[in-house]
């Protein structure tokens, strides 16, 4: 059976970023994606898309493992995406009747693409420079950024349950398949998979409840600490070439001229 496991590197599985300070490495992605959250450039969400696969690519980050988790996730944005372009907008775009008319407007589907890019990239980026990062780090990381304990002991226990939920998640269903149930549709499967996930969840709400009180007995404050590793003038450096990057692809550079202009040189 496949193993369910985090978005992190082995702890001794050393790249190129690994000398990055982990904090550094954790507010990057959110300099590349947050200008592509509030712009709607199509340009720039894919120099941004581009620009991750190039960086994967050359600190030699696992880019297919990225990918395939990428991929899996793709069904949830379609999910979000897809009923967008039947009620928003002024334009009619395509009208299709099967026993009701549908109608897709012009605006609802610019907008549901942009958003599914959005959201695609956002994963990506995310999922990219986390996969450079081990589970210590990130903790490290956020304990760094100097955020509430409550909230960084959550995300402690989170990260720790999902492994978890998710095998529990499949074995549920492949013994329900061992005992002749079948379930050969996508929907269906994905409903008794939120289905027992739910169940999970509840069930293990009690289990975190007793670990948090086993750790309390045992003298935990709730406070994580690290050794000290202070942030360096290069993680500066890098955080500073990385956001003057991004003020260059927003405000100097027209993004639009450019791509137009390989296209018509790639296709005359």
């Amino acid at each position: 059976m496949r193993s369910i496991i985090l978005p992190f590197r082995q702890q001794n599985e050393e790249t190129p970023l690994s000398k990055i300070h982990p904090l550094a490495r954790i507010i990057i992605p959110f300099i590349l994606v947050i200008p592509t959250l509030l712009i709607s450039d199509y340009f720039l969400i894919i120099t941004i898309l581009l620009l991750t696969l190039l960086t994967n690519l050359f600190f030699r980050l696992k880019t297919i493992k990225v990918l395939s988790t990428t991929k899996a996730i793709l069904p949830f944005i379609i999910i979000i995406t897809i009923f967008i372009p039947l009620y928003y907008g002024n334009t009619i775009y395509l009208q299709v009747f099967i026993g009701i008319q549908i109608t897709i407007y012009q605006e609802g589907l610019a907008f549901a693409i942009l958003l599914f890019l959005r959201i695609f990239t956002a994963i990506f980026v995310f999922l990219s420079y986390f996969s450079a990062l081990s589970y210590s780090e990130f903790i490290e990381a956020i304990t760094k950024a100097h955020l509430p304990s409550m909230f960084v002991g959550s995300i402690v226990i989170l990260l720790h349950y999902i492994p978890i939920l998710a095998t529990s998640n499949r074995k549920i269903l492949e013994a329900q398949e061992l005992r002749g149930k079948k379930v050969t549709s996508y929907w269906l499967k994905l409903k008794a998979h939120a289905f027992i996930m739910g169940k999970s969840i509840v069930s293990n709400m009690e289990r975190s409840e007793k670990l948090y009180e086993s750790l309390k007995m045992r003298g935990f404050s709730g406070k994580i600490t690290f050794a000290p590793r202070g942030i360096k003038k290069m993680d500066l450096v890098i955080l500073f070439f990385f956001l003057s990057l991004e003020i260059i692809f927003v405000i100097i550079i027209d993004l639009e001229t450019i791509y137009l202009g390989v296209i018509q040189f790639c296709i005359p």
